[in-house]
This record gives structure tokens, C-alpha cells and sequence, in this order.
């Protein structure tokens, strides 16, 4: 089928490259479009999406745009004659004259099991409200968000000490294959849409940098399933502020395991550190596993123990 792929963040990375690879024969792949390079890192030097990164590797003819809806795109998009628009990731949303295009289906894929989970993050909002089981939707693309109607899905198995990094990386290595059946049966005329139940819907909005911040007064099992769903980015943060030092130091947590839910006999106030090095949370205790002080690389949290020489009574403070 003729394709135009329009993606920008890294999760559409192992479709793209399925399209042109195993499946070339079958799909053509006649442009891409995807979001302008922007600044990023220390130096705020410009940095292309993942999307162009591979689109360049492939030798993919591609677009940045700020705006797919403007009228130029919008011609040379239809001059090129699609049968298929495929959005992954792409952080725009696609309006009414390219839904229209003449002979040409609009598709998505998703990282959640629509209705659950519509919007731009929810692969985090899945772990961080503490589900079992996600997986991807790939739906026929309408004027509002993650709503239009179900072309295909499959379901997956959260992992017990999985973070959204790698639930990310894991659905994104899936994606092709769904993709593929969807495309197989939009080719051969048996595709069987399905309306999606909008009173099972519900929002995974668009995280953003503070919303990392940890409260340890929470219940242990939300801080737990908060840690590993911020994580790498926001990322769940807070100050360890020990009784040898002055000033707290940022630090942001990347994996932790539940050690007890039940509330202890303490008068120590949450974020405290115990004997076994442990933290007191309300109710329960929490042990960190793997942690990223500020401007420093993750480690294990052992090791971080060891280098800051933490004694019990030293305190984590909110984030």
C-alpha cells in the first residue's frame, strides 16, 4: 500500500523501519513528516526527532512541519496519492481536509487499550495507576483524541518491575506487527471497525518536568507504581536532606519494590530512612532500588548508600 508516515517520538521507530524492511514488497513508504528539529541538552544545540533520524538511515524522502494542516502540505500530501495515513507519535492533530483525502485511510497507533488511557502519555498513566495489563490499539483516525473507531488490538502483561522506559520500548517492538494485520486487512476489504465505548474512556494527559514530584505520605504501593511510571522522564524526584549535611540534594529515583504495606508502629515522619535502609512512606515501607542524584548517572542504590555514607534518621524529603 502507498504510505505516508507521520511521526515524531521514538515509538513509531520500529514501524517505520518494518515498513521499508520485511514488508517492502507489499508497502511503499512515499514520504515522511515529521516535527522540526528542536533544542535539547546542556549545550541547546538542535536535535532532528527520532522519526527524521531514521528516515535519513532509510533514505526516506521527509518533511518537518510545524503545522501538517497547513494548505501546501496539505496539497503535496495529497499529490502524492496515499492509501494510508500512518500517525505514530507524531504530536499533532490531524485535521479535517487531510481526514478527507480522497481513497485514503487515516490510522493510528496507540499505546494502551482504547478506550482506556486516550492521550499523549499513556503508557506512564498505565503503570502509575497500578494496571496489570496494556497493550496497543490501532484505531481509524477522527477529529477527536484517540477516539475514532478500533481497527485491531492486542493486549500485554505488565511486567511486576517494569518502568515505562521499557514498557515504551517493548510495545513499540510490537507495533509492526499489528500495524501489519491492520494493513493486511484494509488491503483485502475485510477490516470490521468497532465503536469504542466512550463510558469506559479515560485521559492520559501529557506529562510535564514537576509532575515528577514524589509525596511520601502517599500509600507505599501509589509511590512505588509512581516511581517506575515517571521513569526516565519526568522522572520521580525529591530532596535527601541528611543530618551531616546543610543543604538537600536533588535526587530522582528510577526503581523501587514495595517491602511492606502495612503501617508501622513510628512516630518517624514519612521519607524517613531506617535501620535496613528502608523508607518509611504512610502506610508502609519502600525499598529504592536504583537512583540518579542530581547531574549524576543512575545507580544502583547500594552503591549510592555506600558513596553518601546514609545513616538512619537521614530523611527524603517531598519532591
Amino acid at each position: 500500500m502507498r504510505i505516508v508516515f507521520l511521526g515524531s517520538g521514538e515509538f513509531g521507530c520500529e514501524s517505520i523501519k518494518w515498513l521499508v524492511g520485511s514488508s517492502g514488497r507489499k508497502h511503499q513508504v512515499l514520504e515522511v513528516i515529521t516535527q522540526p528539529a528542536r533544542q535539547a541538552g546542556r549545550g541547546r544545540k538542535m536535535h532532528p526527532t527520532p522519526i527524521a533520524s531514521v528516515a535519513e538511515e532509510l533514505n526516506l524522502p521527509y518533511r518537518q512541519s510545524e503545522n501538517v494542516n497547513n494548505h501546501e502540505l496539505v496539497d503535496h500530501i495529497t499529490s502524492l496519492e496515499p492509501e494510508i495515513l500512518l500517525v505514530i507519535a507524531f504530536g499533532q492533530k490531524i485535521g479535517t481536509a487531510l481526514l478527507n483525502l480522497p481513497n485514503c485511510r487515516v490510522i493510528n497507533l496507540h499505546g494502551s487499550l482504547l478506550p482506556k488511557y486516550r492521550g499523549a502519555a499513556p503508557i506512564n498513566w498505565a503503570i502509575i495507576n497500578g494496571e496489570k495489563q496494556t497493550g496497543l490499539t490501532v484505531i481509524e483516525v477522527n477529529e477527536f483524541w484517540d477516539a475514532g473507531n478500533i481497527l485491531g488490538q492486542v493486549a500485554t502483561e505488565i511486567k511486576p518491575q517494569e518502568t515505562a522506559g521499557e514498557l515504551h520500548d517493548r510495545l513499540a517492538i510490537m507495533g509492526p506487527h499489528l500495524v501489519g494485520e491492520v494493513l493486511e486487512k484494509i488491503a483485502q476489504g475485510t477490516d470490521a471497525p468497532l465503536i469504542q465505548d466512550d463510558s469506559l474512556a479515560c485521559r492520559a494527559p501529557k506529562l510535564e518536568k514537576n509532575d515528577g514530584k514524589i509525596r511520601w505520605n502517599q500509600g507505599v504501593r501509589g509511590i512505588r507504581n509512581f516511581i517506575h511510571g515517571m521513569w526516565p522522564w519526568p522522572g520521580a524526584f525529591c530532596q535527601l536532606q541528611q543530618k551531616a549535611k546543610t543543604m538537600p540534594e536533588r535526587v530522582c529515583i528510577g526503581r523501587a519494590e514495595v517491602i511492606s504495606e502495612c503501617a508501622d508502629e513510628t512516630t518517624e515522619p514519612p521519607g524517613t530512612v531506617t535501620e535496613d535502609m528502608s523508607i518509611i512512606c504512610r502506610p508502609g515501607k519502600i525499598k529504592l532500588l536504583e537512583i540518579r542524584p542530581d547531574n549524576s548517572k543512575l545507580m544502583d542504590f547500594a552503591a549510592f548508600v555506600n558513596g553518601r555514607r546514609l545513616q538512619p534518621g537521614d530523611r527524603f524529603l517531598d519532591g
